[in-house]
């Protein structure tokens, strides 16, 4: 077990960034009062007719957006599927028919969220470390003992009803960091597979045999060259009076989940064309169950995601308009780390709210003292376009209900990244 003086270093370190960047705590899933939470949906979705096209899964859906020519949508209940709870239901159609559906039963990123409990007033700094190491302690064989006891569950039952009690194991994704082997069984043409991470996710995914992906990008895309790939990019750009916009990115909220960096490159993945989730990338990125993102490998996620997608990144301390421009132009996003203010988001929010308002011009008004700096929280963004008239970039956050397009000046963005992922064809 990590050190005590190491996990209180890991709470301090998350107080600023927990309290300085907005999250959504509980989500619509887990608030919603739906007649299906509790009811087990089984039988229903191995049904033939479903996946013929002939009837559709009950409750109320809300649209995620697609994904190449696949358009996913999610369950706003918490159903059971082989007898057991499921965090998020979501389904996948093409063509107006139901490709694939996902379920999710343990998440450690749902479970463990931003670890911040409160401690007691007039502790010792020692005796908050014990306080802390007891509390982790606590929550993560908690967390053990449920992912083995629904593992253990979902293979037994998985096994009674497939048509054959032994699984096989088959490989997904192509390279090592984004490669799983899922346990896969079969049951009346309808493909079942278990992905287990061991210890932080486990989910299950139902196709038609022989219409199975066996790797991240949509179906369609997988063959896809590399001038119809840059021309499908190119297709998402507009232009407009000396802006250059990258259509089409969705927010991804990130909830209540340390989880900014891996959310925005979830929303440049969608639109590379990968149906690759944040909570799979915490897994390939190495998180462990502390509610932060120490220890994990954040950097070289970035790079497998681009090789996955068949793209290049350019990583750098510094940012590079010029990169920047070249990668919007050929319609492809921009990731920046940088430091978060409640002072400046305030501002881009407000300005968001009117686009033809014009930000202050840095040259011309002296506010540069009111940039974040070096001791302030970090955060994510995903840069979708500019503005060569205005020297303005545009951007998106992780966050729920925070999907407008925001606005900064390219002075402040330069100032306060201290890391930019360009996607480059």
């Amino acid at each position: 077990m990590k050190s005590t003086s190491l996990l209180v270093s890991v709470f301090f370190a998350l107080a600023l960034p927990c309290a300085a960047i907005p999250n959504s705590v509980i989500g619509p899933v887990f608030g919603a009062n739906s007649p299906l939470n509790g009811q087990d949906l089984t039988d229903q979705v191995l049904g033939k007719k479903l996946w013929q096209g002939e009837g559709r899964l009950p409750g109320e859906w809300v649209d995620e957006g697609t994904v190449g020519s696949s358009a996913q949508a999610h369950l706003l209940a918490r159903p059971k599927l082989f007898d057991r709870e499921v965090l998020l239901l979501r389904s996948t159609e093409r063509e107006g028919r139901l490709a694939q559906l996902e379920a999710t039963f343990v998440d450690a990123g749902s479970f463990f969220g931003y670890f911040d409990d409160k401690l007691p007033e007039g502790l010792t700094r020692r005796q908050m470390e014990e306080e802390m190491a007891m509390r982790l302690a606590a929550k993560q064989e908690e967390f053990r003992a449920g992912y083995e006891e629904t593992l253990a569950s979902l293979r037994e039952t998985i096994s009674e009803t497939a048509d054959k009690p032994k699984p096989k194991v088959v490989r997904f994704g192509k390279g090592r960091m984004l490669r799983v082997e899922p346990e896969e069984w079969k049951k009346d043409g309808l493909l079942i597979r278990l992905f287990a991470a061991e210890n932080r996710l486990i989910r299950l995914t139902i196709s038609p045999e022989g219409e199975e992906s066996d790797g991240w990008l949509a179906p369609g895309l997988e063959e896809e060259s590399a001038r119809a790939r840059l021309a499908r990019y190119q297709s998402s750009v507009s232009r407009e009076k000396g802006a250059v916009h990258v259509e089409g990115i969705k927010t991804v909220p990130q909830g209540y989940k340390p989880y900014c960096g891996l959310n925005t490159l979830a929303m440049a993945a969608r639109h590379l064309g990968m149906m690759l989730d944040e909570d799979w990338m915490a897994v390939a990125a190495g998180f462990q169950n502390t509610g932060s993102a120490g220890g994990s490998n954040m950097v070289k996620l970035y790079h497998a995601v681009a090789a996955e997608a068949g793209v290049s990144l350019d990583r750098s301390s510094k940012f590079d308009l010029a990169t920047v421009r070249k990668s919007l132009e050929n319609g492809l996003p921009v990731v920046v780390w940088r430091r978060f203010s409640h002072e400046r988001n305030r501002l881009h929010d407000k300005f968001a709210s009117d686009p033809e308002a014009i930000l202050p011009d840095p040259a011309m008004v002296d506010e540069s003292s009111t940039w974040p700096g070096d001791d302030a929280p970090l955060h994510a963004s995903v840069i979708t376009g500019y503005d060569a008239l205005r020297n303005e970039i545009f951007f998106l956050e992780s966050w729920s209900n925070h999907d407008r397009t925001r606005r900064m000046r390219v002075e402040e963005m330069a100032a306060t990244t201290y890391l930019c992922f360009a996607f480059l064809p």
